[in-house]
């Protein structure tokens, strides 16, 4: 029987070797595409159109569904217990795990917990399954949880963890579809990564700023968003609480003056509005940003 010492190196062990697995985070560079700027900040904005909890969670799953996956579930790691309200995964598949007590051996969460880079669940599992180190109770639990998801046809789950904005720990956001091969899941994920980290970011923006008492814990709650993640709000942001013009936010921001307009443009067509002034008015109107 292994000390908890030994059962934590060999966990550091694994970890080691997981790293290598990782996908690698999309990186933005400070000219995006025309298409990434629609994509981020239309997803903030058709989030931030939600009416009440119920409309956010459908309108995550037509994003979900549009970028060609099936469910997904969006979980803060900082309180998973109390974060079951977005997730789209069957309920009796999150019963049976709770029954089983899974979540406290699932290293796909542990690292989550602690790395914001994606990875694959299948990833994860192959580690564990081939790993030359005794992992005890976390091996059976992985295994357990691998056939549970089988049963219900998930193959394999793409995991995008990020840092919340609130400054509470992180968030992620986990897509599958039913009956999907690892291989072919893994196709279908290199086609929209940067969309799947923009949507994971704008689902977490959005239920922190406009529905924080239905969707955050009690400290969640009390936590204050540290910045605006999104460029395009960010101009926004800047041009509503700050007296400078354009050329001073782009110079503020490291960015270009061209990069800066097209930002203000993608927040414009989003909107559906002509003037920068209207984009701002309903970014304050839907809480994308305050007026200070």
């Amino acid at each position: 029987m292994k000390t908890a010492a030994g059962q934590a190196a060999d966990l550091k062990e694994t970890k080691r070797n997981m790293s290598g697995s990782a996908t690698t985070q999309p990186v933005r560079d400070e000219g995006p595409s025309d298409a990434m700027l629609s994509s981020e900040y239309g997803y903030y904005f058709e989030l931030s159109s939600a009416t009440d909890v119920g409309d956010f969670k459908r309108r995550i799953d037509n994003i979900v569904k549009r970028l060609g996956f099936g469910d997904y579930a969006f979980v803060r790691l900082a309180s998973v217990e109390d974060s079951r309200e977005l997730i789209s995964i069957t309920p009796d598949l999150i019963t049976t795990y709770d029954a089983a007590g899974l979540w406290e051996y699932d290293l796909a969460l542990k690292h989550s917990i602690d790395d914001t880079r994606p990875i694959f669940r299948s990833a994860i599992n192959e580690h564990v399954f081939q790993s030359p180190v005794e992992l005890g109770e976390y091996s059976r639990c992985m295994h357990e949880a691998n056939e549970l998801n089988k049963s219900f046809g998930y193959y394999d789950f793409y995991n995008t963890p990020i840092e919340a904005r609130n400054g509470n720990g992180h968030v992620v956001l986990a897509v599958t579809l039913k009956g999907l091969s690892p291989t072919v899941l893994k196709r279908k994920v290199q086609q929209c990564m940067s969309d799947l980290q923009l949507l994971c970011e704008a689902i977490d923006f959005v239920s922190t700023r406009k529905f924080a008492d239905e969707l955050l814990g009690r400290e969640d709650q009390e936590s204050r968003i540290i910045k605006i993640n999104s460029r395009p709000l960010e101009v926004l942001d800047m041009l509503a609480n700050k007296d400078l013009n354009i050329t001073e936010v782009a110079a503020e921001m490291g960015i270009s003056k061209n990069t800066a307009n097209r930002h203000l443009h993608a927040a414009r067509k989003a909107f559906g509005v002509r003037t920068n002034y209207a984009a701002i008015k309903k970014s304050i109107l839907n809480r994308l940003i305050e007026y200070k």
